[in-house]
């Protein structure tokens, strides 16, 4: 595991250009093996808790969008193709030959391509963000820490999306070694 992550959370890390993620008490890159012993998960701890399932959350909630969008082009794109072959066919049965009809087949299967796209955009999404979350959890279950958020997703008046967290943070006495 990239012991930055580690860092992260704490409230000790310093942030440096040229050198990377230090930690403020030794000013040197970290060097534990499993988990620091001088973490101090506060302010850092809850923000990042937030961001990363505000993340989460938030493209959770396109999923219903995404596969409305597949569905929706999915069916025009076959009925564009289905319209250019039976245009074809019936062109055809009268004894002409054009290219139109391939052309409108063309057509068809570039919106199935447009159907396509934010399908493949939202599963790259859920798993970047699944794999902040899970280590995320992970991190927190090894140094002894339970959450609970509850996420509520606003918008102002000029549509401004914005997020209204509950957290609450626990300390449990089951960390990892």
């Amino acid at each position: 595991m990239d012991l930055t992550l580690h860092c992260k959370l704490c409230d000790h890390k310093i942030l440096d250009f040229k050198t990377g993620t230090l930690c403020g008490l030794t000013n040197k890159k970290p060097d534990f093996q499993n988990k620091c012993g001088v973490i101090t998960m506060q302010d850092n701890f809850e923000e990042q808790i937030k961001v990363v399932n505000i993340e989460h959350d938030s493209v959770l909630k396109t999923r219903t969008d995404t596969y409305g969008h597949l569905i929706m082009y999915g069916i025009l794109a076959i009925a564009i193709v289905l319209a250019g072959f039976l245009l074809g066919k019936y062109i055809l049965e009268k004894g002409v030959f054009s290219t139109v009809p391939i052309i409108i087949m063309t057509v068809g299967l570039a919106v199935l391509g447009i159907a396509f796209a934010p399908l493949n955009l939202y599963n790259t999404k859920i798993k970047i963000a699944r794999k902040k979350k899970n280590t995320l959890d992970n991190l927190c279950k090894m140094y002894g820490y339970k959450y609970t958020i509850d996420i509520t997703h606003l918008k102002d008046s000029l549509g401004n999306v914005f997020f209204d967290t509950d957290l609450k943070i626990r300390r449990t006495n089951n960390a990892i070694n």
